[in-house]
């Protein structure tokens, strides 16, 4: 089965002369799917027009032959209003299609240039804001409703596949996801508001207060209070995790079997992000590939002055006990606390393994992540810049929009409208110069004929999956790059620019967390 992806690009620059251009282009053809569509429905008013007056014609025939007229000069008028009423509807019904034609790639200029940005990006704040809001105020009643529409779009996705879902309740999942995508964002602020003691609960007055004001005011500004709260029980769960899981890094180089080496040559974002799809793979197929849960590659590319570029490609959770990629750290990633983030399991297994792997403080390094691995490119960047040249960071699924990246780093995130992952931020991804966001929904039915209007994604026989598989994010960012996109290419240009050189080949980093008892390289 074969499910459609839609996207629309987000950010990024192209120059003001270049943005002029394009919304000309775009009113030209707005204007021209306006008038073609104004002859078109001026043509079947004449087709009308004239059947109306053949019926005429064929009501008056009898009389005409009665009195003795010329019957077959009346049959031979009636045949050439046949013929002009069908050449008024073909010409009509082709200039119609003419007419959508232009207004399809008018909407393909304003998807690739960003022309809806600002009316899209404004109705999107407006509704997470309220919702933030409502839930702040009372996150009981949200979290009801939130439920409510779930399972309302959960069954409703179900009778549609029908079936009762997959095994393993995916299907209701995916369809619950979908059905809340227009409120996942403000719901994850305000529940963070909620959390990080900002809600006017507790200020003196209530909501008419002065602290209330104070608290209703920043609502809706960015997803800070997500970071706060992420930060608050991080505090508790990372020192309780420690002693559960352990604290000491296991580092480890490995080697896949010859025939089942996941990541190779990279000479474009869309290249990263399959051999990251081909290595999260890998890793789950053990006894194919020969490789495990929480391994990560890293490859080297020199250049002709003799200095290394490197490409770290970092699979997403796992869940595994002893695995630095576990639930609770991405809790500790997505925290206000710059320290804490830093000494993450994860990150501190990514970064151990850049050291071993050879990566020095000056070369340039482009990182490559999905979910959890995507927020710890954007940690890698936030808080190692002390150590390591993050040039370029490509995120797939991942919250990352309340990580302080330095405005030196360019960052290519993509999102599906509907993955709840994304939106736990509590915010929309910054939008400028180097931070381009791709983000990708599922296309309507009927989409799949019509050139460059969705990507296909394989999404197998059976119910629906979940959109946070990365299958999703690669459809998203092929259909976006089919659009020609400057901003896009852009971005793609400057991650090939960042590992530009002579493939040098890829290592493999398996991490494990335990205690003082393990054997193998402790940080």
């Amino acid at each position: 089965m074969t499910g459609r992806v839609t996207s629309s690009v987000y950010g990024g620059s192209y120059g003001v002369a270049d943005d002029g251009a394009y919304r000309a282009a775009w009113a030209r053809l707005e204007a021209a799917r306006s008038t073609l569509t104004a002859c078109a429905d001026a043509w079947t008013r004449t087709a009308f027009a004239l059947s109306t007056r053949q019926m005429d014609v064929l009501a008056r025939l009898p009389a005409v032959e009665a009195a003795g007229g010329a019957a077959a000069a009346s049959a031979a008028l009636t045949h050439r209003i046949t013929r002009a009423v069908d050449a008024c509807n073909d010409i009509g019904t082709m200039l119609r299609r003419i007419g959508d034609e232009c207004g399809r790639l008018a909407d393909l200029v304003a998807r690739a240039h960003g022309l809806y940005n600002a009316a899209e990006s404004g109705s999107r704040r407006l509704t997470s804001k309220a919702v933030q809001l409502l839930t702040t105020l009372n996150p009981a009643a949200m979290a009801a409703l939130a439920a409510g529409v779930g399972l309302y779009g959960a069954s409703v996705g179900r009778a549609v596949d029908g079936s009762c879902g997959a095994a393993d309740g995916s299907s209701g999942i995916a369809h619950a996801s979908h059905a809340t995508a227009w409120m996942q964002e403000g719901l994850m602020a305000g529940i963070g508001a909620h959390l990080s003691g900002i809600a006017a609960l507790g200020a003196p007055g209530g909501l008419a207060g002065p602290g209330g004001l104070s608290a209703l005011g920043s609502l809706g500004d960015d997803g800070r209070h997500v970071a706060a709260a992420a930060g608050g029980i991080a505090a508790v769960s990372a020192p309780a995790n420690d002693r559960l899981q352990g604290d000491r890094l296991v580092v480890a180089c490995v080697s896949p079997l010859p025939d089942a080496r996941p990541v190779g040559y990279v000479d474009s974002t869309a290249a990263a992000l399959h051999d990251l799809r081909r290595l999260g793979a890998a890793n789950g197929d053990g006894a194919r590939t020969g490789l495990s849960y929480a391994t990560i590659a890293i490859s080297r590319y020199a250049r002709e002055d003799g200095t290394n570029a490197w490409l770290v490609t970092i699979p997403g959770t796992d869940g595994q006990p002893d695995s630095p990629f576990g639930w609770e750290q991405n809790v500790e990633l997505m925290g206000d606390d710059a320290v804490r983030r830093a000494r993450a399991d994860s990150a501190r297994f990514v970064a151990e393994a850049m050291r071993l792997a050879g990566v020095g403080a000056d070369d340039p390094v482009a990182l490559v992540g999905h979910s959890q691995g995507g927020i710890v490119a954007a940690t890698l960047a936030s808080d190692y810049v002390d150590e390591f040249r993050i040039e370029h960071i490509v995120t797939a699924g991942s919250p990352i929009a309340n990580h302080p990246v330095g405005d030196d780093v360019w960052v290519t995130s993509v999102e599906m409208e509907d993955e709840l992952v994304a939106a736990l931020d509590g915010a929309a991804s910054p939008q400028s110069d180097r931070w381009l966001t791709v983000r990708g929904a599922l296309a309507a039915d009927g989409d799949d004929g019509r050139l460059l209007a969705s990507s296909p994604v394989d999404i197998g026989d059976g119910p629906l999956p979940l959109t946070h598989d990365l299958a999703f994010h690669e459809a998203a960012y092929a259909n976006a790059a089919q659009l020609g996109s400057p901003a896009l290419e852009r971005h793609d240009m400057h991650l090939r620019a960042t590992i530009g050189g002579g493939y040098q080949g890829t290592t493999y980093w398996q991490g494990r967390i335990g205690d003082d008892t393990d054997d193998g390289r402790h940080r």
